[in-house]
């Protein structure tokens, strides 16, 4: 999958659907899972790729902007993770052609609201969530207290006051 064309076909700021994904699979002759993690590594989007079966998180991998604010799942060397229970990787029933796309409200995949499209195989017994979050401030980036700086602190000093408080 080379990273120019691959960029070429879908932007680092799309929101792709599965089958925008699956095209760029067939395009390259690899699996979705494969094209969807080569998209994660570019994407400017808060998106997640989450594998699961039988109602729990298989593994689970986040692009840059998504683990900035806080959008992961860890998965090794935890107890495994439940899948929510209103979301399409539970009710696969819910799945048209074991396919299907939902907006989710806060509180189902995160404590804010996100597209599922999930993808269920049941050849390999397991179902593809792509997840797209909507633009959020990452945890790193929020505005701190500036601190002040030595000649500041001089000159804000009460004479006779101590250094140390």
């Amino acid at each position: 999958m080379p990273f120019d064309d691959f960029r070429k076909q879908i932007g680092a700021q799309a929101k792709p659907s599965l089958d925008d994904l699956g095209k760029c699979a067939d395009r390259y002759e690899v699996s979705l899972v494969a094209a969807i993690l080569r998209w994660l590594e570019y994407t400017e989007r808060r998106s997640l790729l989450v594998m699961s079966r039988e109602g729990f998180i298989l593994w689970a991998r986040s692009s840059a902007s998504a683990l900035k604010t806080g959008a992961f799942f860890k998965t090794a060397n935890r107890p495994p993770i439940s899948i929510p229970d209103s979301s399409l990787a539970i009710e696969r029933s819910r799945l048209e052609s074991c396919r299907g796309s939902v907006k989710h409200d806060a509180g189902v995949w995160f404590h804010e609201p996100c597209e599922e499209m999930a993808l269920g195989s049941d050849q390999y017994d397991f179902t593809i969530s792509l997840l797209h979050l909507d633009e959020a401030v990452s945890r790193f980036e929020l505005a701190e207290e500036p601190e002040e700086d030595a000649v500041t602190l001089m000159a804000n000093r009460t004479l006779g006051a101590s250094w140390l408080g």
